[in-house]
């Protein structure tokens, strides 16, 4: 098969286009064939080196859609055929965190794309369990995994608390656009902080760029909770705008995992700073049936070949995108 792979630590990360082995399913496991995958920032962390693997896959790639192949022994839900979307969450279904339904938090476990290779290629293997029958566009449900899963698990988590009003970073980002449509059929009065006018769309109430957050809060008020998966200097200034015993969430730290300044305005404040990470597998269900409804959707900026992974990877973080990056399999 045709893959993707990378090798050592190169940032920005090179990724080499050209044929590997293409696996065989063993007991409990399936093999799919890739029809689009999902483009991620986590996908380049991985392969740029900044998320420290031991030992380092060769393919990356987290998030994807695509066809049943071929089957191992003992594989029963799923048959030859089936269009598919893949749970990135590799779990041993045995630990503590699994048997509560925490399957991202799985103590031996990890992502596709890290612990295993990944969907930057044109067929992956992965356990049964880590694989779902999708119906609707496979377009669509190649951003399931990662976008909109992360999304789904925030606002659960969101919803456990509350709240009235919700500022959102990175509001067109690949979770981001998610998030602001989850949020906004909960009922959640949403501001997005993002320079692309499209989210007002998506069911925000307000959209201010980056440097009109300040007049924003002026004129609407503290959020009770601000999502923020942008980290550094963006995440520092949450915690001191955000209300009085309010809710900070991040994940991704996608400037920096730092926090400039420290954690004075957390206890000055009270606040509470909640991470996330991917979601379970009921919330990844979940998804994939909202995307099959039609209850959120994507928006789709570009679609690359496989022989451009590498422009589409470092695409990533140009100033020109305006929606999510897949790549498509040939054939």
């Amino acid at each position: 098969m045709r893959a993707a792979t990378y090798s050592g630590k190169v940032d920005p990360p090179r990724l080499v286009v050209g044929e590997v082995g293409t696996p065989e399913p063993g007991p409990g496991e399936v093999l799919v064939k890739i029809l689009y995958t999902g483009v991620n920032p986590i996908d380049y962390w991985i392969a740029s080196g900044r998320y420290p693997l031991d030992p380092p896959k060769r393919i990356v790639g987290s998030e994807a859609s695509g066809i049943v192949v071929d089957v191992g022994d003992g594989v029963n839900r799923l048959k030859k055929g089936m269009q598919v979307s893949i749970y990135p969450w590799i779990h041993c279904g045995e630990c503590e965190e699994c048997r509560e339904g925490h399957e991202n938090l799985c103590l031996r476990g990890g992502i596709v794309g890290g612990v295993v290779d990944g969907t930057y290629a044109e067929y992956v293997k992965l356990p049964e369990k880590n694989v779902y029958e999708a119906g609707g566009e496979p377009e669509i449900q190649a951003t399931a995994g990662v976008s909109a899963l992360t999304a789904k698990h925030a606002v659960n988590r969101a919803l456990e608390l509350c709240i009235e009003k919700a500022l959102v970073y990175g509001a067109s980002g690949n979770v981001g656009m998610y998030i602001v449509q989850y949020l906004a059929k909960a009922g959640i009065d949403v501001a997005a902080v993002t320079r692309k006018d499209w989210v007002s769309g998506l069911g925000a109430s307000r959209v201010v760029p980056p440097g009109d957050v300040k007049q924003l809060i002026d004129e609407w008020g503290e959020p009770d909770l601000i999502i923020n998966p942008l980290g550094g200097k963006l995440l520092a200034e949450s915690l001191i705008i955000v209300k009085r015993h309010g809710y900070v969430m991040t994940f991704g730290g996608l400037t920096s995992m730092d926090i400039p300044g420290g954690v004075a305005p957390i206890y000055r404040r009270e606040t509470s700073l909640i991470g996330v990470t991917g979601g379970t597998i009921q919330e990844f269900k979940d998804v994939l049936r909202d995307l099959e409804r039609g209850v959120v959707k994507p928006r789709i900026w570009r679609i690359y070949s496989l022989d451009q992974a590498g422009e589409a990877l470092n695409s990533l973080f140009s100033r020109e995108r305006d929606g999510k990056i897949l790549i498509r399999m040939s054939g």
